[in-house]
C-alpha cells in the first residue's frame, strides 16, 4: 500500500531555528525568497496534537521560492536542542539551488558575508559545477549550475 497516487508535489522543507530573524533574512534578502505567511506566536492545541509536543508555542513563517517553500519555526516553548548536522549525520542536511552563474554565486556570497566550504567544483566528470555555502545556524546551502550539454 502507497499513498504515491495521492501526491501532487512537493510543498515545503522545515526547518526549526534558534534565531529566526537571521534565517528569514537569509532566505528574503540573499536568497529572495517570496514572503507567503507569517505569525509572530502560534500557540493552538491543534499545532500541539500536530507536532506530538504538549502546549506549543512558536513563532513561524512560510517562505517560497519557485514552486518550493521553506516554513521556519522558533519554538518558544518548548525549548529545542541546538544541534547543527554535519553533512554525514543522519538526517536533513542541506537545501540545493541550482543557479545560472555558479561563480558570481560564489562571488556574491563572499561579498554578503557568507562562508563558502570551497570554490565552485567540477563534479560529475564536468555535469555540474557546485559549491557549498554555511548559513546561519549552521544550515548548508548548495549552489549547483548544470552544464549546458550532454557529456559526450
Amino acid at each position: 500500500m502507497s499513498v504515491s497516487d495521492l501526491v501532487k508535489r512537493v510543498h515545503h522543507t522545515a526547518i526549526c531555528v534558534q534565531d529566526f530573524d537571521a534565517m528569514r533574512g537569509f532566505l528574503v534578502d540573499f536568497l529572495g525568497f517570496a514572503i507567503d505567511g507569517e505569525i509572530p506566536e502560534r500557540s493552538e492545541a491543534e499545532l500541539s496534537a500536530v507536532v506530538g509536543l504538549s502546549d506549543v508555542s512558536l513563532r513561524w513563517g512560510l517562505y517560497r521560492c519557485g514552486d518550493h517553500r521553506v516554513e521556519l519555526f522558533h519554538y518558544f516553548r518548548p525549548e529545542g536542542k541546538s544541534l547543527p548536522p554535519a553533512q554525514c549525520d543522519t538526517g536533513f542536511t542541506h537545501l540545493a539551488f541550482e543557479v545560472s552563474d555558479v561563480h558570481e554565486a560564489h562571488e556574491r556570497s563572499i561579498a554578503a558575508g557568507y562562508r563558502p566550504n570551497s570554490e565552485p567544483q567540477s563534479m560529475r566528470g564536468g555535469v555540474s559545477q557546485v559549491f557549498y555555502l554555511q548559513g546561519p545556524e549552521g544550515l548548508v546551502v548548495e549552489f549547483m549550475q548544470f552544464r549546458a550539454e550532454a557529456p559526450a
